[in-house]
């Protein structure tokens, strides 16, 4: 993709330091702070070369989701996608086996040219981004005021470790502070980086939210940290888990055998791939792309900033 699809630089996408955006003097994080998995490997900030955290290229990522998922799919602005130019970190994009054609996105030649002519500023590329929130009071997978000010859509992998400790030791005090009081809505998208394994996890999270289940799922899996490979996760495990929740164990085996189920999987996947994610956690928070599991301040940054410029009050 060509740097010509709209500024090359974070400084560009992100908020103006000046407007209380995180940078390396306020609470941002330094190379290394933060990490996203890399298979079994986590990668560093050094390694993704992005001080802050921010996705990069950042607004070719923004410029993608507006106009190549729409063209690939004729979907609507939540499902806009393709061609985004992978960040130059080095992360695993190995999916599960059977499943690697369904979730790595080739999109046309001619297709990416286009979009490398298109010019767009970084206000509208970001609200590009801030689109692909969906904002559906049905979502059982979201967490937060519908109408909350600020909307983080989280890409994750139940199996991927910095996954984990966001989970644990960051948005637990985020959902405190801002879920709680009606800043900030949480969306949840899956991305199992970390094979045939983290597909299933993600088939469980599926299957929980069935039942209205799945943040109590979220909170049960990252407190096992499980890892790839360790020997943990598989279908008894995860009825263990339908049944420590109470859950009706014998709908929840039948969902996680359910090919609705599995194509949702696929689509949030898909849709992050081809966004230029390549590692988990990743986030847009009202359309400011973040990798990795920064630290708190980080996110309290871009969050309190976002907010500020929808013009809501701060708790």
């Amino acid at each position: 993709m060509s740097s010509d699809a709209g500024p090359s630089s974070v400084s560009e996408a992100a908020p103006d330091p000046g407007d209380g955006a995180p940078t390396a003097g306020d609470g941002a994080a330094s190379a290394g702070d933060g990490a996203a998995t890399d298979g079994d490997q986590p990668r560093t900030q050094t390694e993704a070369g992005r001080s802050g955290g921010l996705l990069a290229p950042a607004v070719v990522l923004v410029v993608v989701a507006a106009l190549a998922i729409a063209a690939m799919t004729g979907g609507s602005s939540s499902d806009e996608a393709g061609g985004a130019a992978a960040p130059t970190a080095p992360v695993s994009t190995d999916p599960p086996d059977d499943l690697a054609e369904d979730l790595v996105v080739e999109p046309d030649p001619q297709q990416q040219e286009a979009i490398a002519e298109e010019q767009v500023s970084p206000e509208e590329a970001r609200a590009q981004l801030d689109a692909l929130a969906t904002r559906d009071p049905d979502d059982p997978r979201a967490l937060g005021e519908v109408d909350a000010p600020v909307v983080m859509i989280e890409w994750a992998d139940f199996l991927c470790p910095f996954c984990g400790v966001f989970a644990r030791d960051t948005e637990t005090v985020l959902i405190e502070r801002y879920v709680d009081t009606g800043l900030l809505r949480i969306e949840w998208r899956d991305l199992p980086f970390q094979g045939d394994e983290a597909f299933l996890a993600a088939l469980g999270g599926q299957a929980a939210a069935e039942q209205d289940a799945f943040w109590e799922y979220h909170e049960v899996l990252f407190e096992a940290d499980l890892r790839r490979d360790d020997g943990r996760m598989g279908r008894d495990f995860l009825l263990a888990v339908a049944a420590e929740l109470d859950l009706d164990v014998a709908a929840f085996e039948a969902d996680l055998d359910d090919p609705a189920l599995a194509e949702r999987v696929q689509g949030d996947a898909v849709l992050g791939q081809s966004l230029g994610i390549t590692g988990t956690p990743a986030f847009i928070i009202g359309g400011y792309p973040l990798v990795g599991a920064q630290p708190l301040e980080v996110f309290v940054n871009v969050i309190e900033n976002a907010a500020i410029e929808a013009g809501a009050e701060l708790p």
